[in-house]
């Protein structure tokens, strides 16, 4: 009887052992799920959270890079604006018959420089290296995809650069020419509605993107929430079954000593 009590003690010390250690790995880690031993079918749920959880996070970063590369190309479209606007003053000013051929000369040098601005702007307004602001010619490159979990937001690269394209056809004999001037004011007209038109693509663009943003933090806090309930531990509880293994490893250690020392002692009796 007594070999049997103390097998059965024994395997009562193993068990709150093993509990024990299986509680503090738990409170160690702040993890009611750290293998698949603990919860095969949980631990492959909150796999599949954190996964979609990771997806949602690049959504959001990629959503976020291409607001910064709206705002970039909105600004490099408001100081076009401007030059296209400094450009019929200047074009109104040398087509009035008070201002003289020396003058038209200078205003035509002057729009020159201005042109040459506008193109710079289309050249060096990029974002991580690729020009917003003016066209490849080719569908491929031109072309803008922002990807996120369940939706893809396409635009196009705006081709300002037809418009300054435009202007240059009628420099030629600006200063000479009263036509041409006309043509150059209908142009800088018809580049500035072109380029409120970009505006708008890239302004619509973002604020679909922004809120993607607000769509893709709400369903990560989710499903992180969603996650934390099935493998995070709950530290009172978890620090509560430490405790009780630890008090029943300790009552298996004491009743293995008690049966111990009553065996001694029918031993000794019989001897």
């Amino acid at each position: 009887m007594n070999t049997i009590s103390n097998n059965n003690i024994s395997s009562y010390i193993n068990e709150t052992e093993n509990a024990g250690k299986k509680a503090l790995e738990r409170v160690s880690a702040g993890l009611a799920i750290n293998k698949a031993a603990d919860d095969a079918s949980g631990l492959a749920i909150a796999d599949q959270l954190r996964t979609q959880s990771s997806s949602l996070r690049q959504s959001i970063d990629n959503a976020n890079s291409g607001i910064a590369m709206g705002n970039i190309a909105q600004s490099g479209i408001n100081e076009q604006e401007k030059l296209l606007e400094n450009i019929k003053t200047e074009t109104l000013k040398a087509i009035t018959s008070t201002t003289g051929v020396e003058g038209r000369e200078a205003i035509e040098k002057q729009i020159n420089k201005y042109i040459d601005q506008y193109e710079q702007i289309a050249k060096s307004t990029n974002y991580n290296g690729q020009q917003l602001l003016k066209s490849t010619g080719d569908n491929a490159l031109d072309d803008i995809s922002i990807v996120a979990e369940e939706e893809i937001i396409s635009l196009t690269k705006s081709d300002t650069t037809s418009v300054s394209d435009s202007l240059r056809n009628y420099m030629s004999d600006f200063s000479s020419n009263p036509n041409s001037m006309e043509s150059l004011i209908e142009i800088v007209d018809k580049g500035i509605d072109r380029l409120a038109s970009f505006s708008s693509d890239w302004g619509s663009a973002s604020n679909s993107m922004e809120s993607m943003v607000r769509n893709s933090l709400t369903a990560e806090v989710n499903t992180r929430n969603a996650e934390s309930v099935i493998r995070d531990l709950d530290f009172s509880e978890g620090i509560a079954n430490f405790n009780k293994s630890n008090i029943q490893s300790q009552v298996g250690y004491l009743a293995q000593s008690q049966a111990n020392a009553v065996q001694s002692r029918v031993v000794g009796l019989l001897a």
